[in-house]
């Protein structure tokens, strides 16, 4: 009788232990989660850059791929949402306009131009897992 009483504590000592450490934890895997916001062309940041820009690459900031990758950054400091629904064109053009924009940073001698390269690798990163998540959704079948 004893060793079943001991037999049975083991077991409930066990499925108690066991119960504890099988708790569920949410984790954030998206590119963004790692990064602080100074990491990212948010909260203002983008206002540095684009005097950055005008100071180091004047000619440059009147292109229009500039212009396309300064309007999406800014749109989606305004209004986060607002960047989910650009079209798909205007999504591409964005991405394009951000290769043109990392490749004059890299041509740039500043140590500050692979810091701003880096957060503009980030930040391009972020939008394209935004859109990619979004499209995800919008391909979910609705609850009925």
């Amino acid at each position: 009788m004893k060793s079943r009483v001991i037999f049975a504590s083991l077991i409930l000592g066990l499925a108690l232990t066991t119960t504890a450490n099988a708790a569920t934890t949410i984790s954030d895997d998206s590119p963004a989660a790692n990064k602080s916001a100074a990491t990212l062309l948010v909260n203002g940041s983008e206002k540095q850059f684009a005097h950055f820009i005008e100071q180091h690459a004047n000619r440059f900031s009147h292109t229009s791929a500039w212009q396309t990758y300064m309007n999406v950054v800014s749109m989606y400091n305004q209004n986060p949402v607002d960047v989910l629904r650009l079209s798909a064109a205007d999504r591409a053009e964005f991405v394009k306009a951000s290769s043109v924009v990392s490749g004059q940073l890299a041509k740039q001698k500043q140590p500050e131009a692979s810091q701003w390269a880096g957060q503009v690798n980030n930040t391009v990163r972020t939008l394209t897992y935004f859109w990619t998540v979004s499209q995800d959704q919008a391909q979910l079948p609705e609850n009925e």
